[in-house]
């Protein structure tokens, strides 16, 4: 063993020894240093020897007084001496050969790292230990399925992947709109390789807004992944020309959302924070969509404007800012 090593263990030890020390005084006020000093410390054979936290791990000792009970406790990476329980409170008891059999099972927060249980004879003495590791937990596996971006608007071209097919499989894709219709579909350069499928789609520009999903169906093994993105609901489009101009310009603008060919009404509001009505020269409105012009008055005020068009029906509101210069 090199030096490095033995400075290692002993290191554990003198730790190990520590930590029994100070909970062994905590469970019996009447002992003392001294005799736990000279109390002997043997191995515990320990089955399995690491595992992660939730893994039952099993102990066998031997050296014990015939009959007598043991105190149990673990130490952490951190140094701490916890109180430990075993799996059954009869395994606390020494067989009459002197060897005792116990198991535990590491909690599911169990800091990953080395351990130790300890196990002292409350009339020998005796102290057995066995040490084992707590592996961290397992990297989160990669998605058989995924799609990029998950979100997006209409128009949005969508990247896809699913994996677990058989090589050689056809690939079907349905596509289920978000109110439930489910329609085979064609897609943008699907290509498979090694049991991994992948896709592209672009969402039409006037999509429903909500979840879509992809149903990829293997042809003769009939193995399906699903995989799904959103689209979101577009912010309706607002405009103005010019953005700016003088009193007495002519601003033409266009809001889109409202509803069907419903009647509108508009006020302005000025850079001091009052609100006008507003007379347009020219109003349009069509499948929810207003196009309509305004002269601003001669003696329009410079600054920040902004002009409102409200539907009557709907009670839905467009804002358009524009500049008096």
């Amino acid at each position: 063993m090199s030096t490095e090593s033995c400075k290692q263990v002993d290191s554990v030890l003198k730790r190990l020894f520590l930590a029994w020390a100070a909970l062994a005084a905590l469970m019996a006020p009447g002992a003392s240093h001294t005799a736990a000093a000279q109390s002997p410390i043997l191995p515990a054979t320990v089955y399995p020897s690491s595992g992660q936290a939730g893994t039952r791990f099993d102990f066998l000792a031997e050296g014990f007084a015939s009959g007598e009970r043991i105190d149990i406790w673990v130490n952490p990476p951190d140094g701490r001496a916890l109180p430990a329980r075993p799996d059954s409170e009869l395994q606390r008891r020494v067989a009459r050969d002197g060897r005792a059999a116990w198991s535990w099972t590491a909690p599911d927060n169990a800091q990953p790292g080395t351990w130790s249980l300890v196990a002292r004879g409350q009339r020998s003495g005796v102290v057995c230990v066995g040490l084992f590791t707590i592996e961290p937990p397992p990297a989160p596996a990669a998605p058989e399925v995924n799609a990029f971006p998950a979100t997006g608007r209409p128009g949005t071209r969508f990247v896809f992947f699913a994996a677990g097919f058989a090589p050689d499989d056809p690939i079907a894709f349905f596509l289920t709109a978000p109110d439930g219709e489910e329609t085979l579909t064609g897609v943008e350069q699907p290509r498979i390789s090694n049991g991994r499928v992948d896709w592209a789609w672009t969402a039409p520009d006037k999509a429903q807004p909500g979840v879509w999903r992809f149903r990829v169906r293997g042809g003769n093994s009939r193995f399906e992944q699903i995989v799904a993105v959103t689209i979101e609901r577009p912010t309706p489009a607002v405009g103005v020309t010019p953005g700016r101009g003088r009193a007495g310009t002519l601003f033409r603008f266009f809001a889109e959302g409202l509803q069907g060919r419903e009647g509108v009404i508009f006020w302005v509001n000025r850079p001091d924070g009052r609100a006008e009505k507003a007379t347009p020269e020219k109003v349009g409105v069509n499948d929810g969509r207003v196009d309509w012009s305004w002269i601003a008055p001669d003696d329009a005020p410079p600054g920040q404007w902004s002009m409102v068009v409200r539907g009557v029906s709907s009670g839905i509101e467009r804002v358009v800012l524009f500049e008096i210069q």
